[in-house]
């Protein structure tokens, strides 16, 4: 990790004290039903190696890259990158629990100076597309102006796919005049018009580098205009690692989350009108972190969304990871110490998931100082039920690694419904660790889960995949609430879904979508144990579907609600009465 000169040296003055040190916190084992194994070889990952160039710039700190499904297979790839030493690999899931590399084949392989990764459809063509923090090709000195936006052109006529880099064209390819600066990335629809817009977090504390480019749509041709400055998000001096846009105040517009070094780190809240406000002094504790990695969820199943950053637990004048629970009048308290969560070495990427599928969220994340001796283990904290305290589970459930884990993301690579680990490393071989929760080495085989998915291809209004939305999952009288979001973590993302467990219900009640144009869908009596996949209406009265407003709606609409169907909660109070019919009356004189 790259630090002031001063800082640097008294890390490396009292490496021999940071050694101990990692031993006194070192949190103790407790007995867990997780099982975790790792499948790197067995998986065909072996020969997922980052090489990184010794010319690379901030090169102790970056190792990343992303997870989702580029092909529209329904199964998780993987996307690594290698850090200029060698080209980048492009891991295709064969559907079977292996992968086969085809960065040749799929036009990725370019060994580049990359930092980080994220991925998300810019162009609202059904293709997951990538962007790339780079510095350039690997064989040259870092440069400016030479960030990557990979577009996925989808399958050819002989069902070959592929990508373009169209970063100039798109203009996203320099982040501030001519510095070459770039971390993290994330995408979020901040300004609500139905397309994604990136930001691009920058380290150097001399320059605004960290900037946020609205996507000016398809009448653009899906270019993007740097409005940092608009926006009131022209920082200096804060050196940020990642962007994590998640609405947090239930306003339907994304707040930021600016997850940056030495204390530096940001809430800003979104007002609905293009700008954001400094509201970094309600989330009480985020100035103690020298922050790397951030997940965000509803750790204490209270309805509203927290979030979790790791940080350094060792380093002089950190005192470790935060754990921020929301108070109701949208400030937040650090739980981390009291919660036992806070001790986690050096920590770089975080997971906050139901690992476990019992209802509640853990939290993992992976650790690691060039240095240290022996190398910092992952950490695995597992929820005892309520968020307010939790259990380092990592060496007993099988989640052992020391190497310099950096990159840290979430994927499903069977498809059977408990969520596996990938952790991208600084140098070294990329980690495959398989969730046994559904397998028969697990115990509890009869916990439950649900996957979704959220295509909004219907409705241009919304951002594709959904992001922004809101899915809250109601099974036994519990309701569990769940962001979809882009998952940008430390150099890397995961794929934009929803995934929870549900203990060992056999039914979901419901599911509900809360869509960021304040519209709802609901769907009823779902069975367990299934990725399922939620189409947007149309418009908010299109309960036929086909795309047009008509009588039909009216009588599709009158069918479902006589029959009690939590389907025709059309405000989105999870009852039927008449306020739903108004709400409906209003939606559909009001549609074109």
């Amino acid at each position: 990790m790259q630090r002031t000169p001063a800082l640097r040296f008294r890390c490396f003055r009292f490496q021999a004290l940071i050694a101990l040190g990692s031993l006194i916190v070192a949190p103790a084992q407790a007995q867990t039903s997780m099982s975790f194994i790792e499948v790197t070889d067995q998986a065909g990952l072996g020969d997922a190696i980052r090489v990184v160039s010794p010319t690379s710039r901030y090169s102790a700190m970056h190792g990343g890259g992303v997870v989702g499904d580029f092909n529209n297979d329904g199964y998780h790839d993987i996307f690594m990158l290698t850090g200029g030493g060698a080209p980048d690999q492009f891991y295709i899931n064969n559907t079977d629990g292996t992968f086969t590399e085809q960065a040749t084949q799929w036009g990725v392989d370019r060994a580049q100076h990359s930092f980080g990764a994220s991925a998300a459809d810019f162009n609202n063509d059904g293709y997951l597309d990538i962007f790339i923090t780079s510095y350039g090709d690997g064989s040259f000195v870092p440069a400016a102006g030479e960030m990557t936006l990979y577009k996925n052109n989808g399958p050819d006529t002989d069902g070959n796919w592929s990508f373009d880099d169209v970063a100039i064209e798109a203009n996203v390819n320099r982040l501030f005049g001519t510095t070459r600066d770039g971390l993290g990335s994330g995408w979020c629809d901040f300004d609500l018009d139905g397309d994604l817009d990136l930001m691009v977090c920058g380290y150097n504390e001399s320059r605004p580098c960290n900037r946020l480019f609205r996507n000016d749509g398809p009448e653009s041709g899906y270019t993007f205009t740097d409005v940092t400055t608009d926006a009131g998000l022209e920082f200096i001096g804060v050196s940020a690692f990642i962007p994590h846009f998640v609405d947090m105040n239930n306003d339907r517009y994304p707040e930021l989350i600016l997850v940056a070094d030495a204390g530096k780190s940001r809430y800003l809240v979104n007002n609905g009108d293009g700008t954001f406000t400094d509201a970094t002094d309600t989330a009480h504790g985020i100035g103690t972190a020298s922050a790397m990695g951030i997940d965000v969820g509803d750790i204490n199943n209270d309805g509203m969304l927290d979030m979790y950053i790791s940080s350094i637990t060792y380093d002089f004048g950190s005192s470790g990871n935060v754990l921020l629970t929301q108070n109701a009048d949208g400030s937040f308290n650090d739980i981390a110490a009291d919660s036992g969560t806070n001790a986690g070495y050096w920590g770089w990427g975080v997971l906050m998931q139901d690992f476990d599928h019992d209802r509640d969220l853990d939290l993992a994340e992976t650790n690691g100082f060039i240095g240290a001796f022996g190398g910092d283990p992952a950490v695995l904290f597992e929820n005892t039920g309520d968020g307010s305290s939790f259990n380092e589970v990592a060496s007993a459930s099988g989640f052992v690694h020391h190497g310099q884990g950096r990159g840290l993301v979430r994927l499903d690579i069977e498809n059977d419904g408990d969520l596996d680990i990938v952790v991208f490393e600084n140098v070294g071989q990329l980690r495959l660790y398989e969730n046994l929760l559904i397998d028969d080495h697990a115990t509890p085989t009869d916990r439950a889960w649900v996957r979704v998915e959220l295509d909004t291809s219907s409705n241009n209004t919304f951002a594709p995949h959904g992001v922004g939305a809101m899915i809250s999952i109601i099974s036994d009288d519990q309701t569990m609430l769940r962001p979809m979001h882009c998952g940008a973590s430390h150099a890397s993302s995961s794929p934009i879904e929803v995934h929870t467990g549900l203990g060992d219900t056999d039914s979901i009640d419901a599911i509900q979508v809360a869509w960021p144009d304040g519209s709802y869908t609901t769907r009823t009596n779902v069975p367990v144990n299934q990725r399922l996949v939620i189409s947007a209406m149309a418009t908010r009265v299109d309960y036929t579907p086909d795309g047009i407003t008509d009588v039909m709606d009216i009588m599709a609409y009158i069918s479902l609600y006589q029959d009690n169907d939590l389907s025709a909660d059309h405000n989105g109070d999870l009852q039927l009465n008449f306020y739903d019919i108004a709400a409906f009356i209003q939606d559909y004189i009001n549609t074109p």
